[in-house]
């Protein structure tokens, strides 16, 4: 099936119970119609009133569902345009069924109310072709509706999580760097098995940050790398000027974005 034009999450309604619904609904009268077409082999002691109203308050009771779902159908309708041919298209096909219901309904009516006919024979090829053409139908829409089931979920899932891999600039290549990320109010320190963020404001008096910049600055060897946000210029200047009260070699990389910092490409180096 073509794919089709997704629709903002905020302006559809969620079609997943009218689409039970209507799985339902269609199980309800593939039954109905292979009871009823059955019940035209029994035997003449059907032809009893109390068979009769019985077959009446069922097909009441299957207008009354008929019309609920209709109903819903209408509201579906104005309000998920996206969704329009896929609900038409069910739509025409339950009403067939329904149409098709009513008048085997008619036909037992007339059956039952008119004296015990003479014992026909019954084509039962023909008859069972019939109900498997119905079955093939009917499974046919009940594939189209999970169809649109997996679409409406899958348009729901959460969008993957961006990343941002940071590329070495080609300076202090033979420093061993070590990343400290600079977000709008906190810091986050790329150290250990665990990043660790530590507020904007507590950075300056931070034990672990400070012995950090203090063993950056007794190893030759040793630097710190400011990865900057868009946002976070404020705290790089910040977090450079502590760096520099401690004698702690230091540079920056802009990072572009929001999304996972991924430092991958230093660790293969």
């Amino acid at each position: 099936m073509g794919r089709r034009k997704g629709k903002s999450a905020s302006g559809g309604v969620s079609l997943f119970p009218f689409l039970s619904i209507l799985a339902c609904v269609i199980g309800t009268l593939t039954l109905m119609i292979t009871a009823l077409a059955l019940g035209q082999m029994d035997s003449p002691e059907l032809a009893s009133l109390d068979q009769l109203d019985t077959a009446r308050r069922r097909a009441a009771a299957d207008e009354a569902a008929i019309a609920k779902l209709q109903q819903q159908l209408q509201a579906a309708r104005a309000n998920s345009s996206d969704e329009q041919q896929e609900l038409a298209a069910a739509e025409a096909r339950l009403k067939e069924l329904t149409i098709e219901q009513q008048e085997l309904l008619a036909r037992r009516d007339r059956e039952l109310a008119a004296p015990p006919p003479e014992p026909l024979a019954l084509d039962e090829a023909a008859f069972q072709k019939k109900m498997d053409a119905l079955q093939k139908e009917i499974d046919a829409q009940l594939e189209l509706l999970k169809k649109l089931q997996e679409e409406l979920a899958a348009r729901k899932k959460p969008p993957e999580e961006a990343v941002v891999r940071v590329q070495p600039s080609g300076s202090g290549s033979k420093l061993t760097p070590t990343f400290i990320e600079c977000a709008a109010d906190s810091i986050v320190i790329y150290e250990g098995d665990k990043p660790r963020r530590v507020r904007r404001a507590a950075a300056g008096a931070d034990e672990p940050f400070l012995k950090l910049l203090d063993r950056v600055a007794d190893n030759d060897k040793a630097t710190i790398i400011f990865l900057v946000r868009d946002d976070g210029l404020a705290t790089y200047e910040l977090a450079s000027r502590i760096a520099r009260s401690r004698y702690a070699r230091n540079g920056k990389l802009p990072v572009i974005g929001q999304g996972r910092i991924d430092l991958s490409l230093f660790t293969a180096n």
